[in-house]
């Protein structure tokens, strides 16, 4: 089992930042998004993500207010080249502001560990931003 994490500071009370990430059914911070659907509510709820000609299906494996900690799987057309994934989102306080921990495990396929990790990564990376930009647009 192999995986990825991604740490990032946010200059934002970890109470608005989980209040993005623990909304599950919004992803109102990734640009472009449209025809989002949902089923569900809570624990067990699915997200379908349009994809070009494809959905993403993400579920939600459970959801900690306390800890504010988010676990997701992706049963189906995971974006990465690996199976297996499941992802938890943790927000913690932090001097000055928050701190987003976003880490997963996968098994890759199709690719070596390091593409795999790179391709994750990334795409974190790219995701965490919109997150941040999305909290400023909503200042």
């Amino acid at each position: 089992m192999a995986g990825v994490e991604v740490r990032a500071q946010f200059d934002v009370p970890s109470e608005r930042l989980w209040s993005v990430i623990s909304d599950f059914g919004n992803v109102a911070w990734i640009p472009g998004m449209e025809g989002v659907r949902v089923e569900g509510s809570g624990p067990g709820m699915t997200r379908f993500l349009p994809a070009g000609k494809v959905e993403i299906h993400e579920r939600l494996e459970s959801v900690d207010d306390a800890a504010k900690t988010l676990v997701y799987t992706i049963p189906e057309n995971i974006p990465f080249p690996v199976t297996d994934y499941r992802a938890t989102m943790r927000v913690d306080a932090a001097a000055g502001g928050c701190r987003l921990t976003w880490s997963c495990s996968y098994e890759p396929t199709g690719v070596s560990a390091k593409e795999a990790e790179h391709t994750v990564r990334s795409l974190y990376e790219m995701m965490i931003g919109w997150i941040r930009e999305y909290l400023v647009s909503r200042h």
